[in-house]
């Protein structure tokens, strides 16, 4: 019965196997929460997933505003700090999402970040990196798959901030085909037609975005692209469906320099789509990281010490009358 039950795991997962080898292999060795079956309450796990996924974005946004301050941390470093705290509100311990992807600088121009340190290495983050926070929760089987892009005391580059914005603009004007029928190219031949008139086509080197489940990369896949290595042409000609879960997470990387992705979670439903992550900032305002941005925590403005030439506190009519008794006994000497 056990062997059965396995069985049923292992076809459930085939259509996604060479996407999803980790999440086999975890199943495999005993990591199912619920091993004879997957947890049948899909929507609202995702619903939960992505919300930590929140909390994790807002972490990572925190530690990174801390090396503004001064403080020195490694991508490691903040992506473990990422992980606790999703652990911490409710994410699966033994099961994770995927590797939390911290990319600074140079390594954000890898879609995947370090590759020899599963997406989030040794380096120091620095003031002025452009980092990408990939990162995504497991509830009840279930995962989630988010990336925001930040820069460490903001930036008026143009280059950076015209990326920015070309990634910003594609994956807004996909929104409306978010929806069962559209077929699963179209979105990313929205997205990418965009990215190439903004300059940055080459740049572009992705998938538009993907489906996602109990494992996090899953068909149907958002390419119009003639081939893709996690699932091959034949799952962008599907049509979305209601009750797909999806990514929509347009790219540009600059080899060398930095790389920009926003990722966003969907429901698709009989309606169009539920926007999981839509109350996860990601304008212009939120990818600049500033040094005020996090000021209420001290209560203590950073330019307590500034000498503007006032007084430390307003003179009385005692005070008043004093200096002007001593400045008239010094006029009489």
């Amino acid at each position: 019965m056990r062997v059965i039950a396995w069985g049923f795991v292992i076809i459930m997962l085939c259509p996604m196997a060479i996407a999803c080898e980790t999440e086999v292999a975890r199943a495999l060795n005993g990591y199912f929460p619920s091993p004879t079956g997957i947890s049948p309450d899909k929507d609202e796990s995702i619903r939960e997933s992505t919300r930590l996924a929140g909390i994790g974005q807002e972490t990572a946004r925190h530690m990174l505003w801390k090396v503004l301050m001064g403080e020195n941390l490694t991508e490691r470093e903040i992506a473990d700090e990422v992980d606790r705290a999703m652990i911490e509100n409710g994410s699966n311990p033994n099961w994770p999402s995927f590797d939390t992807i911290i990319a600074s600088g140079s390594n954000g121009a890898i879609p995947h970040g370090d590759p020899e340190n599963k997406g989030a290495g040794p380096k120091i983050v620095e003031i002025g990196d452009v980092v990408v926070v990939d990162l995504g929760a497991r509830v009840n089987d279930w995962v989630s798959d988010v990336t925001r892009t930040y820069v460490i005391g903001g930036t008026t580059n143009d280059t950076i901030i015209s990326s920015y914005m070309a990634v910003y603009d594609a994956q807004n004007l996909t929104f409306p085909v978010i929806e069962a029928g559209t077929p699963a190219w179209v979105p990313d031949d929205i997205a990418r037609t965009h990215i190439e008139e903004q300059g940055y086509g080459d740049k572009f080197i992705h998938s538009l975005g993907h489906g996602f489940g109990v494992c996090v990369h899953e068909p149907p896949l958002l390419s119009s692209g003639s081939s893709d290595p996690l699932f091959g042409l034949s799952y962008n000609q599907q049509l979305l469906m209601a009750y797909d879960a999806v990514t929509v997470e347009p790219g540009i990387y600059h080899d060398g320099w930095f790389g920009i992705r926003i990722e966003d979670d969907f429901l698709i439903n009989q309606d169009g789509h539920e926007f999981l992550t839509g109350d996860l900032p990601r304008d212009l305002d939120w990818f600049m990281i500033m040094d005020d941005d996090y000021i209420e925590e001290t209560g203590v403005s950073l330019n307590e010490n500034d000498d503007d030439g006032s007084l430390p506190y307003p003179l009385g009519v005692v005070e008043i009358m004093l200096i002007c008794f001593v400045v008239a006994l010094f006029k009489r000497d």
